[in-house]
């Protein structure tokens, strides 16, 4: 874990869920979709359950903020917020947490009536709230929206319920009386969160003969080092990650808890890494009532790591005699060094400098100030013959102090009314944010992997043929200072991409992060890169945020189809720039690196360019494409311009990224993955297209 401008902790110790990290739990979703199909023609009771802390409420507050929007509307409601003494208390709180999320869709019903629901709760909840909403539902659907989106109610601690029927306070149906109430007359369903007594057990489950139960599990070790690695720009020794794995075997309280007590260890010590030693030292003093006996892991790392663990099994001696001699001797022999080496030439004092590194100054952050070309003057600028272009000059990092930065203005789009030519020019300048646009031509390929490639994924297969219209795509990755731009023109950032996060500035992300925002002290705000990195990738920004940013520019986000044909052509290449194998730290790609620091400008690494001259498709950052994500999509998917399943609760991304964790497997071009649309991460950018 490195020093990060990060004040707050994103880890949380004391059981909130108010973290915004959320990561792995797919399976989950894909069984509530398997269990709420609108094919199904019976509706049943559906359980989570699982031991205290496991996850279930993080999971019921991602489906409420979007996970399965569309089709479901998430209302959530947590039993211990509520009183249940009576039956129409309870469905009047639920009607009211129906009111508040039916408000964050912009769909208003009229006041409720709170007399009607003590004389009849039932009655009242389906006139006041469920048949209004369906109707609305059916009337505001999103346009392009075929199916329906209806309600699912989310019940927390569902066990408090349980406790009052059990104590005869609420009659013995209420649980599924209110199932019944709530979905019978509707489209709407329901899922109740349930804790255990014990781990595995199903005794403390109530006996309910029509409920489908689902059992929560701790996080796997994917999830788990991702939980790890994501939230905050780490500088982990290799293997630190998995370690922590398996001292919380995926348990999120307790990774949370671990990770917590990390960063406070790091931010305390100012160190520049976090090693196994560290790992073992928090746990044993964070741990209540001592810690356990750690878990034997095979260290892969190198001979200092592995002696630094020993060193904190061995922290008893640092309190005995022989430490402080061997202390002093330490000193001693370090002070005859610096003497030996002081004039900096000889052989030692090279080996030192070399050991300790070189210190990086922090680039200071100044408002930009972008040059805007026109389509028009891009199109008149260029011959009949493939246009060429030069690239910008790339900004470096200074240390110098800057004075605090003044409000850019942004160019406002104007439409101008051009002849339909007999041939489009292989590039143009979008007029809105100064972006080239290389042309497709329209071809079919071959999309997927062959089936003998035994690298790729299931979902990588079948080959199929892919016919597509040509058009035009971002020759790079959207750039810092380009988002930054549209913020200004947006206002700001937080749920103000379709309800969500458009992307998340420095103070939120940390250093992995180079857009800046600051208060002007007037009641607005200034966003701008920092100097020397305008012209990096633009990252942690949802797909949200990516949408509206391509939107606003006169443009989209590429389908899965799109994005694949521009990253490999007609020719079933494997990488962008042909068949050959990338190297880390190569010319071809950014990829399998252990620093944030290692990625480029958006022009940078020319000879990975695709066969239309697309640079950055394989590393650096994954790129949100416009299809929602199905495993067994190629299966079922059109020949001619295909767009993706209708609904699903991840978007697809393509490309690999930077991390350490993302090897040449990982870059190939037919390579998918996914991620919840609200998902903001240091690895995910984007780049637009646009039809002709």
């Amino acid at each position: 874990m490195s020093k990060t401008a990060i004040s707050d902790n994103p880890y949380h110790h004391n059981g909130s869920d108010g973290s915004r990290l959320f990561f792995g739990r797919q399976d989950i979703f894909s069984w509530i979709l398997e269990q709420t199909g609108d094919d199904l023609t019976t509706d049943q009771l559906l359980i989570l359950h699982g031991p205290a802390k496991i996850g279930k409420t993080a999971v019921l507050k991602q489906i409420e903020s979007g996970a399965l929007h569309p089709p479901f509307v998430g209302i959530y409601l947590d039993f211990d917020q509520i009183d249940l003494d009576s039956v129409s208390t309870l469905y009047w709180e639920i009607a009211n947490a129906g009111l508040t999320a039916l408000a964050r869709q912009n769909i208003e019903l009229d006041t409720l009536n709170h007399t009607d629901f003590i004389a009849d709760p039932a009655k009242a909840i389906q006139q006041q709230f469920l048949l209004p909403t369906e109707k609305l539902l059916q009337e505001k659907r999103p346009f392009a929206q075929n199916r329906q989106r209806r309600l699912l109610f989310l019940f927390d601690n569902t066990e408090l319920l349980l406790e009052q029927i059990n104590a005869g306070v609420l009659p013995a149906d209420t649980l599924t009386t209110l199932h019944t109430h709530l979905t019978s007359e509707t489209t709407a369903r329901t899922l109740f969160a349930l804790a255990d007594d014990e781990p595995g057990s199903t005794a403390s489950l109530p006996t309910m003969p029509d409920a489908l139960f689902y059992r929560l599990p701790p996080l796997d070790e994917a999830e788990t080092v991702a939980l790890v690695r994501q939230p905050v720009p780490f500088t982990l020794v290799q293997d630190v990650a998995q370690y922590i794995y398996h001292v919380t075997a995926g348990h999120p309280h307790k990774t949370h808890q671990l990770c917590h007590a990390l960063y406070e260890h790091q931010q305390q010590y100012d160190l520049s890494q976090i090693t196994v030693a560290d790992v073992a030292t928090v746990h044993k003093f964070a741990t209540k009532n001592g810690a356990g006996p750690l878990p034997t892991y095979d260290l892969q790392g190198s001979n200092a790591v592995k002696q630094a663990f020993r060193l904190a099994h061995e922290w008893e001696f640092t309190r005995n005699r022989s430490f402080y001699m061997l202390l002093a001797a330490i000193v001693l022999l370090a002070a005859s060094i610096l003497i030996y080496s002081s004039t900096g030439d000889s052989l030692v004092s090279q080996r030192i400098a070399g050991f300790l590194g070189a210190a990086t100054p922090t680039p200071t952050a100044v408002p930009p100030t972008p040059e805007i070309q026109t389509d028009a003057e891009a199109v008149a600028s260029l011959p009949e013959s493939a246009a060429t272009e030069t690239p910008l000059p790339t900004d470096t990092p200074s240390p110098t102090p800057t004075e605090t930065p003044t409000p850019t203005p942004s160019a406002t789009p104007t439409s101008t009314a051009t002849p339909t030519p007999d041939r489009y020019p292989d590039m143009i300048v979008r007029e809105q944010d100064g972006m080239v646009m290389m042309l497709i031509p329209a071809d079919t390929f071959i999309m997927g992997a062959a089936e003998n490639d035994f690298i790729a994924a299931p979902d990588e297969k079948p080959r199929h043929e892919v016919r597509l219209s040509q058009f035009y795509m971002d020759k790079y990755e959207v750039n810092v200072e380009q988002y930054a731009a549209f913020l200004n023109r947006l206002g700001d950032y937080e749920r103000a991409c379709e309800g969500v996060d458009c992307a998340w500035h420095q103070e939120l992300a940390g250093y992995t992060s180079y857009l800046i925002r600051q208060d002007l002290g007037d009641g607005t705000v200034q966003y701008y890169p920092l100097t020397g990195y305008a012209n990096y990738p633009v990252n942690h920004v949802s797909w949200h945020g990516a949408k509206l940013y391509c939107e606003s520019v006169g443009a989209r986000l590429p389908t899965e189809a799109e994005w694949e044909y521009a990253a490999r052509g007609t020719d079933d290449r494997i990488y962008p720039w042909g068949n050959i194998q990338p190297e880390p730290g190569g010319d071809l790609a950014v990829f399998q690196s252990e620093s944030y620091e290692n990625l480029m400008p958006v022009d940078a690494l020319p000879n990975g360019a695709s066969p239309f001259g697309i640079l950055g498709m394989a590393g650096s950052l994954w790129e949100w494409t416009a299809d929602w994500y199905k495993e067994t999509w190629y299966e079922e998917s059109n020949i001619s311009n295909p767009i993706g399943p209708e609904t699903g609760f991840a978007r697809v991304i393509r490309g690999g990224a930077w991390p350490f964790n993302n090897r040449a497997d990982r870059i190939r071009a037919t390579n998918r993955s996914s991620l919840s649309p609200d998902f903001i991460s240091s690895a995910v950018g984007f780049r637009c297209v646009r039809g002709t």
